[in-house]
């Protein structure tokens, strides 16, 4: 049954081109697509952190400043000009016009703390699961962006903790000129390389298994023009089940990603995590690495590295939306 099972993951992935023969056909071995010229499209020495994104102001602007401590002390010192709410969301977020430095940068802002006992909680898989414990909490958006940062993912846009009106909540930076993963069927908007989109698709699956996340969805997901995947709203992630939420998708992984998780460091995750999770949340953290590593090694062990790992695609193209 697993043989059968291992034959139909890498058969789909054969087909969707995430990987091809034992020698991935995007491997660094391998010629790969050269990159358009784009404006969206930057060269790896202007920011190659984030695969040609600049982070923008509330004009569609480049931020003068791009790093997340930059970014970090702008949404802590900036004034609030206005706030409005987002008909999106079951956390009820606003959309928040800083102001500084003769600057305007949009951001969101969520205060959501809800904590309940005994919730059987159908996820987006459908199955529903009994926790003794239930918590929606802006902390831990705060607490997945940390995490994406020590895994050297930089898909999470950097966030803080600020009070706003009296009210202690996250404040997220805005992602400009994206738009939602639902947004993009509806409009029919294709990948023009569908490898790249499904690597990244991967990369999700693996990040949101390893946090935990109770609320994987599409409207959880932003592309920019660079049709690079950012990952939003993880208010619902962690808590202290070990459990994997839907190890199924796990089918492979960045090769980047793989080392990451293998060399995450208790340590490292405590200084980084503590101020937003439990000790408790942070064992059940590390349950869930390690059966992610077991998972993903057992299919190392039968396939091979080579169709199980691979060098994430660069862009290629930019999207026609301008973006929200």
């Amino acid at each position: 049954m697993r043989q059968m099972r291992s034959i139909q993951i890498l058969l789909a992935a054969v087909v969707a081109g995430i990987v091809g023969t034992p020698t991935a056909s995007w491997s660094q071995e391998v010629e790969t697509t050269p990159q358009v010229e784009a404006v969206a499209v930057a060269s790896a020495t202007e920011n190659e952190r984030f695969e040609g994104y600049r982070f923008l102001d509330a004009d569609g602007r480049p931020l003068p400043f791009q790093s997340d401590e930059e970014i970090e002390k702008y949404l802590s010192s900036a004034s609030v000009v206005s706030t409005k709410k987002i008909p999106v969301g079951v956390s009820h977020p606003r959309k928040v016009l800083l102001a500084g430095e003769s600057l305007r940068v949009n951001a969101v802002f969520k205060n959501v703390e809800i904590k309940k006992k005994n919730v059987r909680d159908p996820t987006s898989t459908g199955r529903a699961r009994l926790y003794l414990m239930w918590r929606d909490s802006y902390v831990y958006d705060v607490a997945a962006y940390h995490l994406d940062r020590l895994l050297g993912l930089n898909r999470v846009p950097p966030i803080i903790i600020r009070k706003l009106k009296g009210d202690s909540g996250s404040l997220q930076i805005w992602l400009e000129a994206t738009i939602t993963e639902n947004d993009r069927r509806e409009s029919g908007y294709e990948p023009p390389e569908i490898a790249r989109f499904n690597q990244q698709r991967e990369t999700m699956h693996v990040f949101d298994n390893l946090s935990g996340n109770r609320d994987s969805n599409l409207g959880n997901c932003l592309i920019d023009r660079n049709w690079r995947l950012w990952f939003i709203d993880c208010s619902r992630c962690f808590g202290t089940s070990g459990d994997l939420l839907f190890p199924e998708a796990i089918t492979h992984c960045d090769r980047r990603m793989w080392r990451a998780l293998n060399e995450l460091d208790r340590s490292a995750a405590d200084e980084a995590l503590s101020p937003y999770l439990t000790r408790a949340e942070i064992d059940a953290l590390f349950v869930r690495r390690d059966k992610i590593v077991d998972h993903l090694q057992g299919l190392i062990d039968e396939w091979g590295e080579a169709p199980i790992l691979f060098d994430q695609r660069p862009p290629t193209d930019t999207a026609p939306w301008t973006g929200q």
